[in-house]
């Protein structure tokens, strides 16, 4: 059990330095996301798109520095919520998965904005079940105060950073 219970904290620990990571390279990337907005406004096309473009690389990466907290919020919520957690784990990697698999075509060139921003709020939804669902949960448990008002912040874009940090912050501490 000592055993289970120091890999748990470990990869726990791991999950929120990753989360903060995450929560790190959003900021800037809506710093950018502000710029390429601001370009276009200004006229300035070309420098937008390349604004744009760094958005969303950043946006993959983010997304993807997610993964080990579903794994590891899963392992945490599933002894009070077994069904539950295996539900919303299972939405928070296929959503992750879909977002990163479309924002790398989008990076890459296959798609276009415009093709790509209609599939990927399919997968874009999924995560946000996941994040309001592990935001309940780790709110009800004590994991995460405030969880399901941070989760709906960061299914917003904007709050990402805030709930990103907040919750890598509590899995750093094990």
């Amino acid at each position: 059990m000592t055993m289970e219970l120091t890999q748990t904290t470990r990869a726990a620990r791991t999950a929120g330095t990753a989360l903060l990571a995450s929560a790190a390279l959003a900021v800037v990337g809506i710093a950018f996301l502000i710029a390429m907005f601001a370009s276009f406004a200004a006229g300035a096309r070309s420098s937008g798109m390349v604004f744009g473009q760094i958005n969303d690389t950043l946006v993959l990466v983010s997304y993807l520095l997610v993964a080990p907290t579903v794994l590891v919020l899963h392992e945490l919520l599933r002894p009070r919520w077994r069904g539950w957690s295996t539900v919303a784990a299972t939405f928070g990697l296929a959503g992750i998965t879909g977002i990163v698999v479309l924002q790398g075509l989008l990076v890459v060139g296959v798609l276009t904005f415009e093709q790509e921003i209609g599939p990927v709020m399919i997968p874009f939804l999924a995560f946000t079940i996941w994040i309001v669902a592990t935001g309940y949960m780790a709110s009800k448990t004590g994991l995460l105060p405030r969880g399901v008002l941070l989760a709906v912040a960061a299914s917003l874009y904007l709050g990402f950073p805030v709930w990103a940090w907040a919750l890598g912050r509590r899995l750093q501490q094990g």
